[in-house]
């Protein structure tokens, strides 16, 4: 961890309001050539797709900040606070551009709306919270009450929003009703901005995952949002002819709601493709800059640990970090942790990547392996049960895996070859893998740690008890297969290793395959237990006496002397050798001290 000295700049974690970013804070990482980017992109209408918390909302209300007209309380333009914008983003990247400045600054009626926060459960709670977004975004544009350039049955229909006493249909054409009336009112084009529109679904998908089957009730929900929402798309962002331009974001592509169907000119940009890949999160030559104004490059060991940390996403040829993390580290003084893993619900992920059928191609990504998959930005994710690849394709476009590769394939589809992207997401797999271990042994993460505990204090014994009575309750699992087998084992190894990294140093050697793994877990002088462990697994064929492959692992050791290299450590107060031999739903440990 570096300490910063003589701190000479202000920074602001977690706003989404960019007016308050640009004028309270000296470090930030200007995006304001996103504005030339959306400008000069044929399509109407732009579906942009990103991880959360990689600047999708702080970007938008830059949009909006940039191209809103901004009015006073009657509805008149204000020019002070056009100036305002004006010296701002004349000071920014895009003020470069002084012909954007004259022909787009200030000049547009913009309608902005954000979905972020709409998470009911039953359909009822969802409509409400939408109805008092949507009486919300009316309120701020309570100055065409008194325009003489509407009519008075948009007036009175406008009041109907103020007064919470519109119908259904009302309600899936409230955007396309208020894009209508700032038209009229400011004889200008509207942009329409709609940000993380697929959050409503998403706990949605989760749900689905947890459960065998889906209530009737359940699946009606799903149906009746789906439907709520493609109405209030398509009237929105369909043959408008009061839109300019429709900018919408999102974590994932919604395929089967269909919300876009029928729009003639929509464009599409996810993490596979190139065109706003720099707009998003952060490049390695914004990072560099940061570090440099934050003085954390004068530790290059600390710069080095940084990068290794968020960095490692590839996108559109470029090296990308997470944004919230990087800014998040520098606030804390170069403190490394997973700041963006626990920023929000991941109860999707969390429900994917427990799933049986991932383990395999979870432990090759947790070893630093790579595994090829297609990717579909059209890829319905409903059907992750039962498409592996889908839930490759949730991983990728949620930030919990990046493409080494990416081939074009048929029908906008692309071959990839991916893997985890850093340090900080690489935690997230290793926790899940210890989770799915837990479900396997039918107890909890807390019982699972005290479990694992015993080993650390040396208790073998108790361990071994433990491990036996667990093995046994899960036989219905073994029973399936060796495969099963093989799969827990390895992963039982590797939930291990991850509960013990932070406060141990690891060595492990494995040869390709579950043949044999050797481990040596070494304390820290602040781990609790200061007793070191060499352990030795062997995994038995079906004939095998596992008593006798347990005391050959555990000769193994002895004559490999493991031992020799952990008297380095001259807090290490015992070490101890055991062999665990696996087989079925069987175990046996042979150990000494």
């Amino acid at each position: 961890m570096t300490e910063f000295q003589n701190k000479t700049y202000t920074i602001n974690i977690g706003t989404s309001d960019f007016k308050k970013l640009v004028t309270e804070s000296t470090l930030y990482v200007d995006k304001t050539l996103l504005i030339k980017t959306i400008i000069e992109d044929a399509f109407d209408v732009l579906l942009i797709t990103r991880p959360r918390r990689w600047g999708k909302t702080l970007n938008m209300t830059m949009l909006q900040y940039f191209f809103g007209i901004p009015v006073k309380n009657k509805g008149d333009i204000d020019e002070e606070e056009q100036s305002k914008r004006r010296d701002i983003f004349s000071q920014l990247k895009i003020g470069e551009h002084p012909d954007i400045l004259e022909n787009y600054l200030g000049k547009f009626p913009v309608i902005f709306v954000s979905f972020k926060e709409i998470k009911g459960n039953v359909y009822e709670t969802t409509e409400m919270d939408v109805r008092e977004l949507i009486y919300g975004l009316y309120t701020t544009h309570e100055y065409l009450l008194y325009s003489d350039k509407l009519s008075e049955w948009q007036k009175d229909l406008f009041k109907k929003f103020m007064t919470k006493s519109f119908d259904l249909a009302e309600l899936k054409n409230s955007l396309f009703h208020l894009s209508k009336m700032l038209y009229a009112h400011f004889g200008q084009k509207v942009f329409i901005l709609i940000d993380e529109y697929d959050t409503p679904l998403n706990d949605w998908y989760a749900l689905q995952l947890a459960r065998e089957t889906l209530s009737p009730a359940e699946d009606s929900y799903f149906q009746n949002v789906l439907g709520l929402f493609r109405g209030l798309f398509s009237s929105t962002l369909k043959g408008n002819d009061f839109l300019e331009k429709g900018v919408v974001t999102g974590i994932l592509r919604v395929a089967k709601a269909s919300l876009f169907s029928g729009l003639n000119n929509f464009g599409e940009d996810s993490i596979l493709d190139e065109d706003y890949a720099e707009h998003f999160g952060f490049t390695e030559e914004e990072v560099n800059t940061l570090l440099h104004k934050s003085n954390i490059d004068k530790n290059p060991e600390t710069a080095l640990a940084l990068k290794s940390w968020y960095n490692g996403y590839k996108i559109g040829g470029l090296t990308i970090y997470n944004p919230w993390s990087i800014m998040n580290c520098i606030k804390n003084r170069g403190k490394f942790k997973a700041y963006w893993v626990g920023t929000a619900s991941t109860a999707l992920i969390e429900q994917a990547l427990i799933l049986d059928k991932f383990q395999e191609e979870m432990q090759i990504l947790i070893e630093g392996g790579s595994v090829d998959m297609i990717a579909d930005p059209k890829m319905v994710f409903a059907d992750i049960k039962s498409s592996p690849n889908a839930l490759y394709n949730l991983l990728l476009f949620s930030g919990y895996l990046t493409a080494n590769s990416i081939e074009n394939a048929k029908a906008g589809m692309y071959r990839c070859d991916v893997r985890i992207p850093n340090k900080e997401v690489q935690e997230v797999f290793e926790v899940s893998s210890m989770a799915w271990i837990a479900q396997k042994l039918k107890i909890d993460m807390n019982e699972y740690n005290a479990f694992l505990d015993d080993l650390l204090k040396g208790n073998i014994d108790a361990f071994t008890e433990r491990l036996k009575g667990y093995l046994e309750t899960s036989a219905s699992f073994f029973a399936t297969g060796p495969k099963n087998a093989e799969l827990f084992y390895s992963g039982f190894v590797m939930g291990l290793v991850s509960a013990v990294s932070s406060n141990y140093s690891v060595e492990a050697e494995r040869e390709s395959g579950l043949g044999r793994a050797d481990l040596l877990l070494i304390p820290t002088p602040t781990a609790r237990h200061q007793n070191a462990l060499v352990l030795e697994f062997k995994f038995a064929k079906s004939d095998e006496n596992l008593r006798l492959l347990a005391q050959k692992a555990l000769e193994q050791i002895e004559l490999k002397n493991y031992e020799a290299k952990i008297k380095a450590y001259k807090n290490v107060a015992s070490t101890f050798k055991v062999g665990i031999a696996f087989g079925g739903k069987d175990v046996e440990v042979a150990f000494n001290e």
